[in-house]
């Protein structure tokens, strides 16, 4: 009987462990980020980066998001994952960082030499976010994210892309199912620019 006793005490407290897990929120979300499997290399001049957020409300959580994330502070710790399954940490950045780091390791994928320096570069992106939420809808995460990708040559705006995206997953963790819709709409938005096709057009 001791024996049950304790199997049971022993059930209950990873049980409570589990619970107590799920509820508990960090400061940070955890982001993976999936590169695609690498283009034909563009052969083109350097690419300055810029991202812009002109969100008029920036708050990424709703009301209700924010009663499950309690601890959110708006940062975010980026995984870049490659193609082949590896992955690599990069470190926890703010909205403007993150995606810069993400549009960075895209266009590097691609064969590009990213710098910082706009008066040197050939070719300048420019990322204008417009929209980045995340709601809680009863049991349900719900992200959506759209922004606008402005390219040009020589200072002179060649081409322009909206993208947009929305995915949902069932809260069952609050944090771990919140940290995978937003990896997944993330890789999804991200990925779906044709960069391929601006640079085309930039170069008319």
């Amino acid at each position: 009987m001791r024996f049950s006793n304790r199997t049971a005490f022993t059930a209950s407290t990873l049980v409570l462990l589990i619970l107590v897990a799920g509820c508990s929120s960090k400061q940070f979300l955890v982001v993976h980020y999936q590169l695609p499997e690498p283009p034909n290399t563009l052969e083109v001049g350097d690419v300055s980066l810029t991202v812009s957020d002109i969100r008029e409300n920036k708050a990424f959580l709703s009301e209700s998001a924010q009663k499950s994330l309690r601890n959110f502070n708006d940062t975010y710790s980026l995984v870049v994952q490659q193609a082949d399954g590896s992955g690599n940490l990069l470190g926890i950045y703010e909205i403007n960082t993150l995606l810069a780091q993400v549009f960075k390791k895209r266009l590097e994928n691609m064969g590009m030499q990213v710098t910082a320096a706009a008066d040197q570069a050939e070719y300048e992106l420019e990322i204008k976010l417009k929209e980045f939420k995340l709601d809680l809808v009863g049991q349900k995460w719900i992200i959506n994210m759209n922004y606008q990708a402005n390219l040009a040559k020589n200072r002179d705006l060649r081409a322009m892309e909206t993208v947009s995206g929305s995915a949902e997953r069932l809260k069952v963790i609050s944090e771990s199912d919140a940290e995978k819709v937003l990896s997944e709409l993330l890789t999804d938005v991200v990925n779906k620019l044709d960069l391929t096709k601006l640079f085309q057009l930039a170069r008319r």
